[in-house]
């Protein structure tokens, strides 16, 4: 455990080490398209949500219509 962690310390298993102000940057860049991915798949989710919502009225909707049509 201890070896790993110093490799992280050092940058040397392919990661910039912490305390590069350079490697930060490029960081930060990653963040950000993280976090509009996240609030991409956000909307996405509440697109589903809204399209589901949709089919279940929809849906009641029809058997309102073929009990209302059964009827006469």
């Amino acid at each position: 455990m201890s070896t790993f962690q110093s490799k992280i310390a050092s940058g040397s298993n392919g990661y910039p080490a912490p305390d590069n102000p350079g490697a930060r940057s490029g960081g930060s860049a990653m963040i950000q398209g993280a976090q509009q991915g996240s609030a991409e798949a956000m909307e996405f989710q509440l697109w589903v949500s809204q399209q589901a919502t949709s089919l279940a009225k929809l849906k009641i909707f029809n058997t309102m219509a073929k009990s209302i049509n059964d009827q006469q």
